[in-house]
């Protein structure tokens, strides 16, 4: 026992007077009483016992005695030591919610299992925390009760594992406070920060941290990577067994089979085979049978294709090189050669001029091309070295200065859609050309490529009225840009690019992403939610922004569940698991000032009883 307030016990001394009240006998005296009271007070003597004739006779003194001890002892503030051990309090659970997790352990799988071991560590205050590529906080300071009700709802996820830093994000919680973590896991860790340095950053403050292993042997094979591009798309699948297997690989659209192959896959080995890429919502699913489903079925999205009609307008045909490159991406195109250009009827979505005599080209073709922009169509403008001498109007983003019979690198100045950022944001020259057109970009117009000499604009975009007018600068005949592997995907950007043709990336995503978006309803594969940022954690199809967003797990760490990680759980059993103790204060003061209230009252009846009131 301690004490708060030690001053208090000299409240003590007020013992002093009261004894020696009680010492001090009162002097006798002579009083006339009735016969018979004293032959009945004789009787009553007869019957007591001494020793319950001298305690009745001094139980007043006990009790006020009692009341002046605990009165200054609750002046004292006293207290009581109790020692507990910290789970009580301060609990964190880190649970493994990756892939791994999902793999078949005999009537269950380790996810199950590591649900009961989460029941089975409950304190009396717990955190709960989803160890993802990036940890999820859940539950924070909730009751046991709370914790069991969440912990029936959690389902494993389609990403890959970081319990490092989950670690060090229960550290964080925790705070000054000490308290007990446990890790619960099959320890198959995939990214993040280091697991045993997290550990130690705990350990060393004086937290309790609990490893809790539910690998179990498993073997399986799995789609390791989706690559989808608007024509086909590219699957790889990796057999983790040590033994040959088949595998049965089948296209799936609108629950109907599209496709089907088989592949022999050797042990330790992967393979990869070709869809093609079809609009909308498909799936390819692996006919294998092992302990883990998630790998073995993977979602494909892409937009609706649109059929893109493209005019060029052209006097030689057979040399253009725009000509082959649009032939090889697959548009319908229309060619028509000057004068017969008819440019009053033209509704395709773009329109290219390259290449025209100026002889034979219409000048009042350019007033119905004006015409054309104005009401909202694309015209690109190639260039020729005689394009000066055009009657372009005020179409051409370019003003001319003159022509330059000079070799120089063209190179990108914007990063993006047409020229992305693999490779060109480390090397952005991409061709060189003979000779050019030297001018100045008109304003309001964005210069997508120049010259590195001097940086006169070749490639330009510029709205007009409605419409969108690009300069292309490269003169072909000039250059050896067309015979470049980069010339029909630059034409196929520029298309997409006008078109306003979505990336099909962006609707095939890799589990874990993080995608931040205007607020609104957005429906995952296993709920619905308003947010402004969505979690991409699940396997399947998500629906916002009006698409419909594929997430796969294709990753090949995440899917080798045989493996177990012996280094690193024989570094962490050389760590001990003990409780941590802790002490806490129990305070005294109330509960003696309760029982002087009730030795108050007892007094009370005593000497009513005792006929003294």
């Amino acid at each position: 026992m301690g004490f708060n307030n030690l001053t208090g016990l000299y409240a003590l001394l007020a013992l002093i007077p009261f004894i020696l009240m009680y010492l001090i006998r009162p002097k006798n005296f002579e009083k006339v009483i009735p016969s018979l009271m004293f032959i009945l007070q004789e009787k009553n003597k007869f019957i007591k016992a001494s020793f319950l004739q001298k305690l009745l006779r001094n139980l007043l003194l006990l009790i006020q005695l009692s009341i002046i001890v605990f009165l200054a002892f609750s002046v004292a503030s006293p207290y009581l030591q109790i020692p507990h051990t910290v789970m009580v309090r301060n609990n964190v659970i880190v649970l493994d919610v990756s892939a791994s997790m999902q793999t078949k352990d005999g009537m269950g799988t380790r996810f199950s299992n590591a649900i009961t071991e989460a029941k089975n560590n409950l304190g009396m205050r717990n955190t709960l925390i989803l160890a993802e590529n990036t940890p999820v906080i859940i539950l924070e300071d909730a009751s046991s009760g709370e914790t069991l009700d969440l912990l029936n709802k959690i389902t494993p996820k389609a990403t890959s594992t970081d319990l490092g830093d989950a670690l060090l994000l229960a550290g964080d919680i925790l705070g000054n406070k000490k308290g007990v973590v446990s890790v619960i896991s099959d320890f198959l860790p995939t990214e993040g920060s280091d697991l045993l340095i997290a550990k130690r950053s705990l350990t060393a403050k004086g937290n309790t941290v609990n490893f809790i292993d539910v690998h179990n042997e498993a073997e399986n094979a799995g789609i390791t990577d989706v690559i989808v591009d608007k024509d086909e798309t590219i699957v790889e699948i990796k057999n983790y067994i040590d033994r040959e297997i088949k595998v049965g690989v089948e296209l799936i659209k609108d629950n109907s089979k599209s496709s089907e192959k088989e592949l022999t896959l050797l042990p330790n080995s992967k393979e990869k085979i070709i869809f093609k890429t079809l609009p909308g919502v498909s799936r390819i699913e692996l006919k294998v049978n092992d302990d883990m489903q998630i790998d073995n079925v993977a979602y494909i999205s892409a937009p609706e294709k649109k059929e893109t009609n493209i005019l060029l307008i052209t006097n030689n045909p057979d040399g253009s090189k725009i000509k082959s490159a649009m032939s090889a991406l697959g548009v319908n195109l229309e060619v028509r050669e000057p004068p017969t250009v008819n440019a009053y009827n033209v509704n395709h979505d773009i329109v290219i001029v390259d290449d025209v005599s100026k002889e034979l080209f219409v000048p009042t073709d350019f007033v119905d091309l004006k015409k054309y922009v104005e009401q909202g169509g694309i015209l690109i403008i190639a260039a020729q070295e005689n394009l000066a001498e055009l009657n372009t109007l005020d179409l051409l983003p370019l003003i001319i200065d003159s022509k330059e019979d000079k070799t120089t690198s063209v190179c990108a100045d914007v990063i993006g859609m047409i020229f992305p950022k693999d490779p060109f944001s480390d090397e952005p020259c991409f061709t060189s050309t003979n000779k050019y057109i030297k001018g100045t970009a008109k304003n309001d117009s964005l210069t997508l490529a120049s010259a590195q000499l001097d940086s006169s604009p070749l490639i330009i975009d510029m709205k007009k009225g409605l419409g969108e007018v690009v300069y292309y600068g490269i003169i072909d005949k000039e250059s050896g840009f067309y015979s470049d592997i980069f010339y029909p995907i630059f034409w196929n950007n520029i298309v997409n690019y006008l078109m306003k043709t979505e990336n099909i990336m962006d609707y095939n995503y890799k589990g874990g992403k993080v995608v931040v978006i205007s607020e609104q309803e957005v429906k995952t594969p296993s709920s619905r939610l308003k947010t402004n940022k969505v979690l991409l954690d699940e396997l399947g199809i998500y629906e916002f922004d009006g698409k419909k967003i594929a997430v796969n797990l294709v990753n090949e760490k995440e899917s080798d569940v045989g493996r177990e990680n012996v280094e690193l759980k024989s570094d962490l059993n050389n760590f001990s698991a003990e409780k941590v103790k802790d002490v806490d204060n129990f305070d005294l003061e109330v509960p003696l000032l309760m029982i002087t209230v009730l030795l108050l009252f007892f007094e009370f009846i005593y000497i009513k009883r005792r006929g003294d009131l």
